[in-house]
């Protein structure tokens, strides 16, 4: 027996101590692998970890959420407000396009009013100081002119004097004064 009882006290320091050892070496590399502290409760502070995390992260989701609607209702009110902007400006451009329509289907009436009889009694008085001038003083002027002014005084004269004068004029002002004499 003695023997027995000397083979059992010899499994406790050969088998009982290295297994310990290996157990508790074991659960550090555990813990550290799952990036616990070495020496903390394994369960407890996971939890208490996780639920201040998953908490923070849920506020911040919220803020994100709430960030996105108030960008959402800023965005909406902008569409309208232009859509209404579009739609307005499109409502002008057909009003405009009605008129331009009716004005161009409006013949025009020339005003006889006593303004009008006195600006032709003017034009007529000019035209007899051009017709009464040689050709080249009067195509000296006309040169100076611009041909829209030009025009209303030398439709009045006679084709020959009309002739002399634009052959003594500045070519390129002869062929502008030519070109609105045709369209009148």
């Amino acid at each position: 027996m003695s023997e027995n009882k000397s083979s059992k006290q010899w499994i406790l320091p050969l088998l009982i101590i290295p297994l310990l050892l290996l157990l508790f070496t074991a659960y550090l590399v555990l813990n550290y692998a799952n990036g616990r502290p070495i020496f903390s409760l394994p369960f407890a502070s996971e939890e208490v970890t996780d639920s201040k995390v998953t908490s923070s992260k849920n506020s911040e989701i919220e803020q994100r959420l709430k960030l996105a609607n108030a960008e959402i209702k800023k965005l909406r009110a902008k569409t309208t407000d232009q859509a209404e902007l579009i739609q307005a400006k499109e409502q002008e451009v057909v009003r405009l396009i009605a008129e331009r329509d009716r004005l161009k289907n409006t013949p025009a009436t020339p005003a006889t009013t006593g303004t009008d009889k006195s600006a032709s009694k003017k034009t007529a008085d000019v035209t007899d100081v051009y017709a009464e001038m040689t050709p080249k003083d009067a195509a000296n002027i006309f040169n100076e002119l611009s041909p829209t002014e030009v025009v209303s005084i030398i439709k009045e004269i006679d084709a020959e004097q009309q002739a002399a004068i634009m052959a003594k004029m500045d070519p390129k002002k002869a062929a502008a004064l030519t070109q609105l004499l045709a369209v009148q």
